[in-house]
């Protein structure tokens, strides 16, 4: 067999276990999980436990007799069966927020939305639940005045929230979920507002990051790291270059557990900016990538411009392309151009280890609007018409992930683009995913119950061009009609979960029409 049959072979090899494996093992296991969805505004979250674990927490439509919304804590194994259901009674007009959990426990947050009867007596309930023992705890509380919650996150037991206030001050409180116990930190005395968390559990620690703020302007960025009792435990800042600031990142500890940071680096306006928001501000554009170590203290620091990456210009839309190839000409006959840097705006990004590398994944988004013009004729219509013309915002387009390989030192050592085809959405959320198997790297995305795929070697070169697999439905005549927020996420293992919302015919079915929220298990061996 010639070299060329055995490289077909091992393509052909990859593309049918990436998926068909998990297909035909459906016949044994079931590998789809559906909730039924009675309203647009109901709350869904599936939050993984371990290797083998999850709970799927939904909104039901039902009240007890106290007005009470019921919610089913649905515990789920490795095939998606429920072992345990829980209907656990929470205030009405509650909205879920985030979750978390380690080897014990798992933490739910919810903030009231607008229950007004709750308003005087609760900002924000949490509930608990035990893994061993398998019970359930809920407690509340209220925050500060004009306070935005931002996210939980639990390490050794203890779940920390944080708290942005309106005037620029972040809070951190920290609970023990065995007794509920609670202690409240404040970073700083000044502008100190809290924009990611993560949690360490192998480290046995919380890391947060904060932007810094003198006189509303955005100077630096800081990151601290606490113990679950909230002791701080380093304390480390970045100084903003010239002109640019660090935008969404992520972070881990190195072999000797010193911070590693790598972040999009973002042009800075020079204006002043309102606190307010600064959270979920995606609206500035990246020009490149930050890595860095702190040793001691310092920052070890790389900057990679995207204008300096030779292959980024795959990852660009086909209008960006051509104006990118204008203004170069332009540069070269001495003219000046409107703008040479190449920048994307960005939504929040991930990590995946691959062999020695380290792969920086981060998926680019443009936002899409239109004009319309129509004729104003006064109160009584009695004067002349004149025009007047108005935007309408379409949606978002994510039309590229773009990914960049690190070594320990961070050293780039290739870059690399996907593109899928999505239609035009209204929210921000992620819509692929990365994952190692057989030493490639494959990058995936569901869209209208088909999964997108492609994988790279070590070096960055394509291993397969895009490849398209149908999801396994629940009944045979399943069609899907429409889909809303389809995302996957890395489960354990090789295994991924796909999840989102559908609207599913089938006319063999006692229910010919049928809206869920749906989990989809993926797995390649």
């Amino acid at each position: 067999m010639t070299g060329s049959d055995n490289k077909m072979k091992k393509l052909l090899l990859i593309a049918l276990l990436f998926l068909t494996t998990w297909v035909s093992a459906q016949q044994v296991e079931p590998v789809r999980y559906e909730v039924n969805r009675w309203n647009k505004e109901q709350g869904c979250h599936f939050q993984t436990l371990g290797d083998a674990e999850g709970i799927m927490v939904y909104e039901t439509d039902k009240t007890d007799k106290q007005k009470h919304r019921l919610w089913n804590f649905a515990c789920l194994d490795s095939s998606l069966y429920e072992t345990r259901s829980d209907l656990i009674p929470l205030p009405d007009k509650l909205k879920f927020i985030d979750a978390d959990s380690d080897g014990h426990h798992a933490a739910f947050l919810f903030a009231n939305d607008g229950n007004k009867k709750a308003a005087d007596t609760l900002d924000f309930l949490v509930v608990s639940f035990n893994r061993e023992e398998k019970s359930y705890q809920t407690f509340w509380n209220k925050w500060p005045e004009k306070s935005v919650p931002l996210s939980v996150d639990v390490v050794d037991g203890t779940m920390m929230m944080t708290l942005n206030n309106k005037s620029g001050n972040g809070v951190l409180y920290f609970y023990d979920l065995g007794n509920n116990s609670f202690r409240t930190v404040t970073p700083s005395s000044g502008s100190f507002v809290l924009f990611q968390t993560e949690a360490f559990p192998k480290e046995h620690c919380f890391v947060v990051a904060a932007k810094e703020f003198e006189n509303k302007h955005y100077v630096s960025t800081s990151f601290k790291v606490y113990s679950p009792t909230g002791n701080l435990q380093g304390s480390y800042r970045y100084d903003n270059i010239t002109n640019a600031a660090l935008g969404r990142m992520v972070f881990r500890f190195d072999e000797s557990r010193n911070l590693v940071v790598i972040g999009t680096l973002e042009r800075e306006t020079g204006r002043k900016v309102n606190l307010e928001g600064v959270t979920e501000n995606f609206d500035k554009e990246s020009v490149g990538v930050v890595w860095m170590r702190f040793v001691g203290g310092t920052p070890d620091s790389h900057v990679y411009l995207f204008k300096d990456m030779p292959e980024i210009e795959h990852a660009l839309t086909s209008s960006d392309r051509v104006r990118l190839r204008e203004e170069k000409l332009k540069l070269s006959k001495n003219q000046k151009a409107t703008k040479a840097e190449i920048a994307f705006q960005f939504l929040t990004p991930r990590l995946t280890d691959f062999g020695d590398l380290t792969v920086f994944a981060v998926e680019a988004f443009m936002p899409y609007y239109h004009t319309e013009t129509r004729m104003s004729y006064g109160y009584y219509g009695y004067y002349g018409g004149y025009p007047y013309t108005y935007t309408i915002f379409d949606g978002y387009d994510f039309f590229s992930e773009v990914l960049l390989a690190f070594d320990h030192e961070g050293h780039l050592k290739w870059q690399q683009s996907v593109k899928f085809d999505n239609e035009l959405t209204y929210e921000l959320f992620p819509h692929a995913s990365e994952g190692v198997c057989y030493d490639e790297l494959v990058v995936a995305s569901p869209y209208h119950n088909n999964l997108r795929y492609t994988a790279f070697d070590k070096d960055a070169q394509v291993l397969m061009n895009q490849q398209s697999e149908k999801l396994a439905p629940t009944h045979g005549g399943d069609y899907v009609e429409d889909e809303y927020f389809a995302q996957m996420t890395k489960w354990y293992g090789n295994r991924f979960l796909i999840y989102g919302s559908q609207i599913i015919q089938n006319s063999t079915q006692p229910q010919a029409k049928r809206s869920v929220f749906y989990l989809q298990k993926v797995q390649y061996d």
